[in-house]
């Protein structure tokens, strides 16, 4: 959370980054979710791949650089709960409770006992995903989804969950093993799970090769702020070379996207002062954009496109802000806590 900023002082541009990478979101699954075929240029699936390596690139850098700051395996591990489990809480609810009920064909007494809603449940244990729910949006082009973003969460803590592994084991305070581990792991991705070689889109190993890039640039935080131009200089015609001319998209993407969105993110802007004073809906807006627009589908099924998408988009973030301000915000502030708790040894590395 950090020390309050004073009015007109500048902010990164990270909070900016994740609204859009949201948005981005809900735009690639609105063509699917109003059965509208996109403009034959545009790849939509491949915006909203994009949009979560934004997500994992992010996460990367920014829990690593946490774990750099206060080594305590149970710190960091309460840190990650608090910021992934408050908006699931938010979003399985209003799946459950709010979305489900309105939007089934069931009874609402069956519908909130039928073995698949039951199952929904369980996303609150952040280790597997349901997004299906019974007889939900029945009309609709996706029948049956209610919220499909929520498989990428187990992810997120699986990374979480090797990194602070990595931590315990003491890797991290080597910087040159730390180092070398996230090389690795992206040469092997690059090498034996990249779809550019398989044919197949594998992304529980592609999404976490972004957030290994975020960890290695974090390690390396300022080398990379000194040398970051130079290196995207360098970065930017070798990845058009492999995208436009090996047609190796995804290494192009990785080679060019994770250290491009880091970049991006720590620049400083006066507006960015603004906007992150206002909170951080990205997440909510990314958990609850689906259900919202499934429900303004199933709601208005022939409004245009034009006028759906953004309106699905404006009313998910209202909801991302809500959740933020009503909950995830007060449930962050336990961090202060946690902080207050700091030995110190581990207040004065």
């Amino acid at each position: 959370m950090g020390t309050p900023r004073q009015p007109g002082e500048h902010a990164n541009v990270f909070n900016a980054l994740r609204m859009a990478a949201a948005a981005a979101v809900i735009f690639s699954h609105h063509f699917h979710i109003t059965g509208t075929r996109p403009p034959a240029w545009l790849h939509s699936d491949m915006v909203g791949g994009v949009a979560v390596m934004t997500f994992f690139t992010i996460s990367g850098y920014l829990v690593t650089l946490s774990w750099l700051r206060d080594p305590r395996a149970g710190v960091f591990a309460a840190k990650r709960l608090l910021r992934l489990w408050p908006g699931m809480l938010v979003a399985v609810l209003a799946d459950v409770l709010l979305f489900g009920p309105l939007f089934t064909a069931l009874p609402v007494r069956e519908f909130l006992t039928h073995p698949a809603t039951l199952e929904h449940w369980r996303n609150l244990l952040l280790v597997k995903a349901y997004t299906d729910m019974p007889q939900v949006f029945a009309n609709n082009p996706l029948a049956g989804l209610m919220n499909g973003p929520l498989w990428t969460i187990p992810m997120e803590l699986m990374c979480y969950a090797v990194l602070g592994a990595a931590g315990i084991l003491g890797l991290l305070r080597q910087r040159c093993v730390a180092t070398w581990s996230c090389i690795a792991y992206l040469l092997f991705f690059l090498t034996q799970r990249n779809a550019d070689l398989t044919g197949t889109m594998r992304h529980w190993y592609e999404y976490p090769a972004y957030f290994a890039f975020g960890s290695l640039i974090a390690l390396h935080r300022d080398a990379f702020e000194r040398h970051a131009r130079a290196l995207l200089a360098a970065a930017l015609p070798l990845a058009a070379l492999l995208f436009f001319g090996a047609k190796l998209e995804h290494t192009a993407g990785l080679l060019l996207l994770a250290p491009l969105i880091v970049w991006l993110g720590t620049r400083r802007a006066r507006p960015m002062g603004k906007l992150q004073r206002a909170g951080d809906p990205s997440y909510g807006i990314y958990l609850l954009g689906c259900p919202i627009a499934q429900a303004v589908q199933a709601t208005w099924p022939q409004m245009p496109f034009a006028a759906s998408l953004p309106l699905s988009v404006l009313l998910a973030t209202a909801a991302g802000y809500a959740s933020w301000h009503l909950v995830e915000a007060p449930a962050l502030r336990l961090k202060g806590v946690l902080n207050r708790r700091r030995p110190l040894a581990a207040a004065g590395a």
